[in-house]
């Protein structure tokens, strides 16, 4: 494997002797990572994680032009709102190409665990843009979105002298048609109004009750608009 490294930019051109490519639904897939920049921020002194998770974990990427990277180490970093990969080398890298979309997850005995799926592309709100990425809890239709944001501040906690450095999460939710987004509260009322067709909504509210789902949690939230959208 040969590599070029521009120091002025900072962008690692990779080039491999051999380049197994292969067409997947008229989707170019590949495990060769070309045009990639080496990113150096590290996150010392702070209580919590800016990372989706702790550790670095697999994934697949699929870039806007539909290149798809498979096999990867993926890191979500939540305060920058950009994912970065690891190859060999351990070191921390993002792609030079936009990425559109990307799924990652835990692994255990060869198993996937806690599998995430983010996309972009929506129209910009509450300070996102199009480039911002939403978990995607239901794919549909009508899909819901879930938008989690970090950022740093400082506190003082009861007895303490000093303040010191955490990582606040904050959580909110969309409904998606299309690209526009609507946003919602965790409740029935919210979720209700932000729906379109009234006579799917009313059997929806129906079967929120008989089936007491609980749209406080992700999982119930989720339910509830698979249900809709299978109307």
């Amino acid at each position: 494997m040969k590599f070029i490294i521009n120091k002025g930019i900072g962008i690692l051109l990779f080039s491999f002797a051999l380049n197994s490519q292969l067409k997947a639904q008229g989707v170019t897939v590949s495990t060769d990572l070309q045009d990639v920049r080496y990113v150096g921020k590290t996150y010392n002194g702070l209580k919590g994680t800016p990372y989706l998770f702790e550790n670095w974990a697999d994934g697949k990427v699929k870039l806007e032009n539909g290149t798809v990277y498979e096999g990867l180490k993926l890191q979500y970093d939540q305060l920058k709102d950009e994912l970065i990969f690891s190859l060999e080398d351990a070191r921390p890298k993002a792609f030079m190409y936009p990425v559109k979309e990307f799924s990652i997850w835990e692994a255990g005995n060869k198993q996937v665990i806690n599998e995430k799926i983010f996309r972009n592309g929506y129209v910009p709100v509450d300070g996102a843009s199009e480039k911002s990425f939403y978990e995607i809890l239901t794919d549909g239709k009508v899909s819901l979105l879930k938008r989690t944001t970090k950022s740093i501040v400082e506190e003082r906690a009861d007895g303490n002298t000093y303040k010191t450095k955490q990582i606040r999460s904050t959580q909110r939710y969309y409904l998606a048609n299309g690209n526009t987004l609507s946003k919602i509260k965790k409740d029935k009322k919210s979720v209700l109004e932000a729906l379109q067709d009234k006579a799917k909504v009313t059997q929806l509210e129906t079967y929120i009750s008989s089936k007491k789902i609980n749209l406080k949690e992700d999982a119930g939230l989720a339910q509830a608009i698979v249900f809709y959208n299978s109307l």
